[in-house]
């Protein structure tokens, strides 16, 4: 390739060419004498013309001329941006040229050679104004184009998480193509923010959902690109088993517990052993400890768990036969009888008369919520929903019989017989005062009943 001849004085000039001067108001050029004024003697003598400014590099001039980059080394850091040493040329390039980001430490490029677009060129070289992130921008656009040409709706790929909202993450696909991923799609489980699953910059496959060609979006999904862990589930969770896993929120009906990324278990709070503090007592999210699997059920992606307990291998799965012997936990007392936790899903009554604590009064306070006590299973019914039980070392016949005994109806006292009853005693009515002389005045009455009165006395 043959190397072009460097271009003339009159070529530099052409690029910035002098400006003309401006006719004086007479149509005389500025500086040329009235007719009038007599020009002094010194000025008699023709003036020498300036020397046309000669380029500094012509290779510049033709780099600025077609739009070509240039390379240039970077110098030294100077006010504002960076000194850059091109061809023959000291240029400029500023700090927001420089790069395609904020650069952090302006020295990491001193002594670096890159390839320069040439903004402005002035004096004949003596002005170049330079920018290295346009040609960064116009080869990641070229880039960008190749990589969007590739992709496919339905293809698995691996990209790099860019950046996380409060909906969902972006990942890079390359070379800045970035796709959402919304949050529903981020894991098979339930996810509340994006950063409990990935973080910036981890590596994730992601399978392409949707390419929108018109607003240039692109829709990812990460759940749909790995295996769906609850398929192992019920080889990898056995009912009876402890398993280590997080409580990871709280609930009023129960916690929910991580045993494995993107599992999570139920412990219902119907299901923990009594205690008086009340069911989160001694329960700290994130902190690991041992839980029982008590169920399991796939196809819904349910696994129900409940702590685990000292002692809870020789109750949990026990049938309870009657005539065992077992330490439950106190769950509440009642008038009639003591409820008593013998294990998950298992709940039995111990009635009253078989308690031990007659029939005094505080029966309630000597049962306290929690507390360890041991009964022998009476009997199982129903399947095992109902189960009767007695404290161990109760004697029930004994107790049933001081029971029936107390509830034995007492005889009534003997009948007495009635009064009889009394007859009201007859008044005798006073006899009426005869007049024999009806026309006889009131002293005449008066003497007769003297003399009557009197004569029965006597």
């Amino acid at each position: 390739m043959t190397e072009e001849p460097p271009p003339n004085e009159s070529e530099v000039e052409a690029v910035h060419p002098p400006p003309e001067p401006l006719a004086q108001a007479d149509g005389e050029p500025p500086g040329s004498p009235g007719p009038e004024v007599e020009a002094p003697a010194a000025a008699a003598a023709p003036a020498k013309p300036a020397a046309p400014r000669k380029p500094r590099d012509p290779a510049v001039i033709r780099a600025f001329r077609a739009g070509h980059p240039i390379d240039g080394l970077i110098e030294k850091v100077i006010k504002g941006g960076y000194e850059v040493k091109v061809g023959r040329c000291r240029g400029f390039c500023p700090h927001s040229q420089m790069d395609m980001h904020r650069v952090e430490n302006a020295e990491e490029h001193v002594g670096k050679t890159y390839s320069f677009k040439i903004l402005q060129l002035r004096r004949g070289g003596e002005d170049v104004v330079l920018s290295r992130r346009e040609i960064l921008e116009a080869e990641h656009t070229d880039e960008m184009k190749a990589v969007r040409a590739t992709l496919i709706e339905g293809a698995v790929m691996t990209g790099r998480v860019a950046r996380l909202t409060e909906f969902g993450a972006f990942v890079d696909l390359g070379a800045g193509v970035t796709g959402l991923v919304h949050l529903t799609e981020l894991a098979h489980g339930r996810v509340v923010r994006a950063s409990d699953i990935v973080t910036v910059g981890d590596r994730v496959p992601v399978k392409i959902t949707k390419l929108d060609d018109a607003s240039g979006k692109i829709s990812l999904s990460v759940k749909q690109a790995v295996t769906d862990p609850w398929e192992s589930v019920p080889a990898s969770f056995l009912v009876g088993k402890a398993y280590p896993g997080k409580i990871k929120r709280f609930a009023d009906f129960g916690a929910f517990v991580e045993l494995r990324r993107e599992v999570e278990a139920l412990a219902p709070a119907r299901e923990f052993p009594p205690s008086g503090g009340g069911w989160r007592d001694g329960l700290v999210p994130d902190v690991p400890r041992d839980w029982v699997v008590i169920a399991v059920d796939a196809a819904r992606r349910r696994i129900t768990v409940v702590p685990a307990f000292p002692g809870w291998e020789s109750l949990f799965g026990s049938s309870f036969a009657p005539g065992t012997h077992v330490t439950g936990k106190v769950v509440k007392a009642e008038a009639f009888g003591v409820f008593v936790w013998l294990g998950p899903g298992k709940i039995g009554m111990v009635p009253r008369v078989w308690s031990g604590s007659g029939d005094g009064p505080g029966f309630e306070q000597r049962f306290l919520t929690g507390t360890d006590i041991a009964v022998e299973v009476v009997d199982v019914a129903e399947g095992g929903s109902r189960i009767r039980l007695s404290v161990v070392g109760v004697d029930r016949e004994a107790a049933e019989a001081a029971r029936a005994a107390s509830l034995r109806p007492r005889p009534a006292p003997a009948e007495r017989r009635p009064a009889p009853e009394r007859r009201p005693r007859r008044e005798e009515a006073p006899r009426p005062v005869q007049n024999p002389d009806p026309g006889a005045g009131f002293g005449s009455h008066l003497g007769e009943a003297l003399r009557a009165a009197l004569k029965r006395d006597a």
